[in-house]
């Protein structure tokens, strides 16, 4: 009777642990019929990039945050913005369709330097880049070591100092020895698919969330197993790269916009964009009032009309 309670006790985990992994399989497959590559591949610095573009005229970067892909803006300014400008928006290494080398460390200076080498390939010239969350470290990191490529900055809602708050535990999930892996593989998506939408919503308050963020977005393909582990790296290194960077951002000598909200309860507009606006020499901050995190869901023609700003501002030289 003991062996049979031992044996139960080690085989049910190992029976739930695979079957956890196939649905996982099973899951990754759907996101990616639902999402599949759909751009063009460059590579660069060894990594294999997708990037869609679409437009003509003024070259224009989309940069997606945590979380995320460029589908983020496929779903909601990319169509607009091509009216005017040649838009190419990229998906960050690790990310969407994009390699990563998950034995090198890739902070956001170091991303840039990776989307800078692919956009040389495209031949982009002179951009004015657009970063969005996450993707704001990117963008000021761009326009910090590319200043005289960069025609201007905007951020949305961008991640650009170091907060006080501590790195929510379950970004260090993947690096936990063995049980880490394990976890990752099997249990993350699933887990993640069923309590997203309580997360989702508060990134999103007090706007509503958009239907099109569920119905359009990229949330499944962020949540599996190598995604995961490449936006928990992301999350852990943009702190201590943040304390390393930001006392240089009185050398962005472009115009750069800012376009935060004062009820954005993922990144602090008082910690974040109030604080770039006064070191950034031709920085300019608009606030939205009553808004959430999530502008190019929730706010797409404010996140436009930043765009139109900045392509002015570096066009006219004010």
């Amino acid at each position: 009777m003991l062996i049979k309670a031992l044996a139960i006790i080690i085989i049910l985990p190992l029976v739930v642990l695979a079957g956890l992994f196939f649905l996982t399989r099973h899951l990754i497959t759907t996101a990616e019929e639902k999402l599949p590559p759909s751009g063009r591949f460059v590579t660069a610095e060894g990594l294999r990039l997708h990037y869609i573009e679409k437009g003509s005229g003024r070259d224009l970067v989309l940069i997606h945050g945590a979380n995320g892909t460029l589908e983020d803006f496929r779903a909601t300014i990319f169509d607009e913005l091509a009216k005017k400008y040649r838009v190419i928006a990229i998906d960050r290494p690790g990310h969407g369709y994009s390699q990563r080398d998950e034995n090198i460390p890739l902070d956001p200076g170091r991303q840039a330097e990776i989307i800078h080498a692919a956009l040389q390939k495209i031949g982009v010239k002179r951009p004015v880049i657009a970063g969005f969350s996450w993707g704001g470290a990117v963008a000021v990191s761009y326009g910090l070591k590319w200043g005289d490529e960069t025609a201007a900055l905007v951020s949305i809602a961008g991640a650009t100092y170091p907060w006080p708050i501590p790195v929510d535990a379950k970004w260090y999930l993947p690096v936990w020895p063995l049980i880490g892996q394990l976890l990752t593989e099997t249990l993350v998506m699933p887990a993640g698919l069923i309590l997203a939408r309580p997360a989702v919503a508060e990134s999103f308050a007090p706007d509503p969330v958009s239907p099109r963020y569920f119905a359009d977005g990229p949330l499944a393909l962020a949540l599996r197993p190598a995604s995961f582990r490449a936006n928990a790296e992301d999350v852990r290194l943009l702190k201590p790269y943040l304390r390393r960077i930001s006392p240089r951002y009185g050398e962005l000598k472009m115009p750069v916009e800012i376009l935060h909200s004062d009820g954005d309860r993922v990144v602090s507009l008082d910690i974040h964009s109030r604080p770039l606006a006064r070191t950034a020499p031709a920085a300019r901050l608009h606030v939205l009032k009553n808004a959430g995190h999530l502008l190019p869901y929730s706010h797409p023609d404010e996140v436009i009309a930043a765009i139109d700003r900045a392509m002015t501002r570096s066009a006219t030289g004010r």
